[in-house]
């Protein structure tokens, strides 16, 4: 008890308020109601983000415990919360339905609000050379399972339309436009602040896609990559890629309808995604709900109530018990990971430091 209340004053003093450019104050929040967290980022062992409610309001929460305490983090916004990024404890930008993009430097203590030009999409930014590079992927809403896209991109502090993707029953496109079809699961760039790729899920056999962008975000052409021709029969399904020591590693699965089995693989590029190739692979009964890519060495697979690990590359797969309901997990190495599970009130937060052997619950 007395940990918690220390715990408390050290949050009541570093977050005491927050501020916009609009110049509306509200002070941050204890959070004691029973969390209901639809997302959560941690930046270490001690330092995290959390989308979620409070109160039935979308709220921005954190934590420097590392998850036992969370206070909310108001950034003053209006509706729902549609798209955020977390760079790291102090860098974070939230995106609001009714097309304001809040940004703090200072771990939510203060937020800068500007207008914006789109109120749903993904958000990308890399620190480049202590340079702020940012985009943003439009979205105009899911269609029995496609989604229209546009490409912003941060030019001298304004978002500018730099890609117009293609639209039903639309001339405005860009040249060889983005795609109308599909869900577009994954949004990154490179360092080199000119590479960048979005992963498509298409519902039909097959049809599952990569596109890339070798000019910072203007043109994107779809990427031809042999082993997903290989799957044409099969329907894919893509999660995020991610970018580790110079390599990029791209789990997908593939559903044979046949076999009612799914094929896991984590595809891999060392050339900054001009060619792929298989990097593991593994065939399972059961639908993967997320696949996590912490580095080179650890992966994760999470299934309903199971998960599956590998701190090898994939050579080897550990199978783990997760708590119920578990719909997020993360880890930061191979030792010190969160699981986010639903309840029938809202959720619970869990910590392990064994590497997911053993679980104890954080609220």
């Amino acid at each position: 008890m007395k940990k918690a209340l220390v715990i408390l004053i050290i949050l009541t003093l570093l977050f005491g308020g927050c501020q916009t450019k609009r110049e509306v104050k509200e002070s941050n929040t204890f959070h004691k109601l029973i969390p209901n967290f639809q997302y959560f980022q941690m930046i270490d062992r001690n330092n995290g983000w959390a989308i979620g409610e409070n109160m039935g309001e979308n709220k921005v929460f954190i934590t420097i415990d590392g998850g036992s305490t969370w206070i909310t983090t108001s950034t003053s916004g209006i509706g729902d919360i549609r798209g955020w990024f977390f760079m790291d404890s102090d860098h974070g930008w939230i995106l609001y339905s009714n097309g304001t993009l809040y940004r703090t430097e200072n771990r939510g203590k203060n937020w800068d609000a500007d207008e914006v030009p789109f109120d749903m999409g993904k958000l990308f930014f890399i620190n480049s050379n202590g340079k702020y590079e940012g985009w943003v992927l439009k979205e105009y809403g899911p269609a029995s399972g496609n989604v229209p896209v546009d490409v912003y991109r941060l030019i001298n502090n304004k978002w500018t339309l730099i890609h117009k993707g293609e639209l039903p029953n639309s001339t405005s496109a860009s040249p060889n436009p983005l795609p109308y079809e599909g869900e577009k699961k994954s949004f990154i760039f490179l360092p080199d602040a000119k590479t960048g790729f979005i992963a498509t899920e298409r519902r039909d056999p097959g049809k599952s896609s990569l596109y890339m962008t070798t000019d910072g975000g203007y043109t994107w052409n779809k990427k031809d990559i042999p082993l997903l021709s290989k799957l044409n029969d099969k329907y894919i399904s893509v999660y995020s890629l991610k970018f580790v020591d110079g390599e990029i590693i791209w789990p997908i699965s593939a559903f044979d309808d046949v076999k009612k089995d799914f094929a896991i693989l984590f595809l891999v590029s060392k050339d900054n995604g001009n060619s792929w190739g298989e990097k593991a692979s593994f065939i399972y009964k059961n639908s993967p709900r997320k696949i996590y890519v912490l580095d080179k060495e650890n992966w994760y697979v999470l299934f309903e109530n199971q998960l599956l690990k590998t701190n090898n590359g994939g050579h080897t797969w550990k199978k783990l018990n997760i708590p119920q309901n578990t719909f997020q997990i993360q880890f930061i190495d191979n030792k010190i990971g969160w699981a986010l599970a639903s309840t029938s009130t809202g959720t619970n937060l869990f910590y392990s430091e064994n590497g997911g052997y053993t679980w104890d619950k954080k609220f």
